[in-house]
């Protein structure tokens, strides 16, 4: 709960950190390092990217929507992600803005979500499916989702793919809401416009990733929310603010 609560604290220097460039000395750390080490950078990215999957164990309901900004921070560098290491990146993360809406009949949410900003793009969308939903008198039945998400990532020096399968809990209590989440990340990054020799080479990698959080909802219909990650072994942190009707 500490760890969550100090999240939250420091949401506005989270969501400045987000929005920094840390791959611009990619090229220069390539060129000189190799292709050997795109898998352990695939994996960072791919942590920071599949952190913005959720905030809620409970699925939209139709005709609902929701809308809102998400963040995903990363203490550190991974201490095998030399590319951004050896660059002196310390904190960094990825922004997302996002929209869902639910479908009729199926009772899915189908989730739309980008950002692009310091010539890095990610664009992508998924789908979340209730498996257990509470209700005014189950309330404190816990709200399960599974969700499974795709994004296509494009940088100057870089693109790729991201997959990512989650299934996330909640419960559904006035104002304050905790929710926990598990989630596979499947992340690839090829490399592009940096020499002959290099472009074309790519690195595919798979990890796990782990996450606690609260989300508050202060005033009806709307919400913020902060989480403590275990990204694929580093320590992370999750913000983000919406509205949900």
């Amino acid at each position: 709960m500490k760890k969550i609560i100090l999240s939250l604290c420091i949401l506005p220097m989270l969501a400045a950190a987000a929005k920094a460039d840390p791959f611009s000395d990619f090229k220069t750390q390539i060129q000189a390092q190799g292709k050997t080490l795109i898998k352990p950078f695939a994996a960072d990215l791919g942590g920071l990217i599949g952190g913005n999957d959720f905030n809620s164990g409970r699925a939209i309901g139709f005709p609902g929507f929701d809308v809102g900004l998400a963040a995903t921070l990363q203490s550190k560098p991974s201490s095998d992600n030399r590319l951004l290491r050896d660059a002196g990146v310390k904190t960094f993360g990825v922004g997302m803005l996002q929209a869902g809406a639910a479908l009729p009949l199926i009772g899915a949410d189908v989730m739309l979500r980008g950002i692009t900003y310091s010539g890095l793009s990610i664009v992508g969308g998924g789908l979340r499916y209730p498996v257990l939903k509470s209700g005014t008198i189950a309330r404190f039945i816990p709200d399960v989702s599974v969700s499974a998400y795709y994004d296509v990532i494009n940088y100057d020096y870089f693109k790729g793919t991201h997959m990512s399968l989650d299934a996330a809990a909640s419960f559904n209590i006035p104002v304050i809401k905790p929710f926990v989440g598990v989630g596979i990340d499947r992340t690839k990054v090829e490399i592009q416009k940096v020499s002959a020799l290099l472009n074309g080479a790519s690195g595919t990698i798979s990890k796990p990733r782990y996450t606690v959080g609260v989300r508050f909802s202060p005033l009806p219909l709307l919400y913020v929310y902060g989480a403590y990650n275990m990204l694929h072994g580093q320590t992370g942190y999750s913000l983000g603010a919406g509205a949900k009707f």
